[in-house]
């Protein structure tokens, strides 16, 4: 599978906001930063507000191109939804089991290949950004 430029720097510039949310900041307690890297799960990852309004408003973005597109140019625009959304899920979550439920949700629709449900899909996902930005902005 060919990646794109855009896709591929994309990925790489969340890896870094990952990477910065996980490692950064100074603590008093002694974690193992390698063995917790390789052993944690998406939702167990937390991030800061800017991170989560950056990764929300580019999901929100992607849904709505996703909408418009075709059924075959959907699923093609879906696969960029998991990299975008993984590392603040667990932020999301921990903060709003609501708007997790929906994107997760909307995620379904949004990747299911067909157009009307991608509709249904990319306005979900623009409704529980819009509320979970009310509440938590970043």
């Amino acid at each position: 599978m060919k990646i794109s430029p855009v896709r591929a720097g994309l990925a790489a510039a969340l890896a870094v906001v990952a990477l910065a949310a996980c490692g950064g900041g100074s603590s008093t307690s002694s974690p193992a930063p390698a063995a917790s890297a390789t052993s944690t799960k998406a939702e167990d990852l937390r991030t800061d507000a800017a991170a989560v309004t950056t990764g929300m408003k580019a999901i929100s973005e992607l849904a709505a191109k996703i909408g418009e597109a075709s059924a075959a140019q959907g699923k093609t625009l879906s696969e960029g939804i998991e990299p975008l959304w993984q590392p603040i899920e667990g932020t999301v979550q921990a903060n709003s089991k609501e708007t997790y439920d929906a994107y997760e949700g909307a995620f379904t629709l949004l990747e299911s290949g067909d157009v009307t449900k991608a509709q249904q899909g990319a306005r979900a996902v623009r409704e529980a950004t819009d509320a979970y930005l009310a509440k938590f902005p970043g």
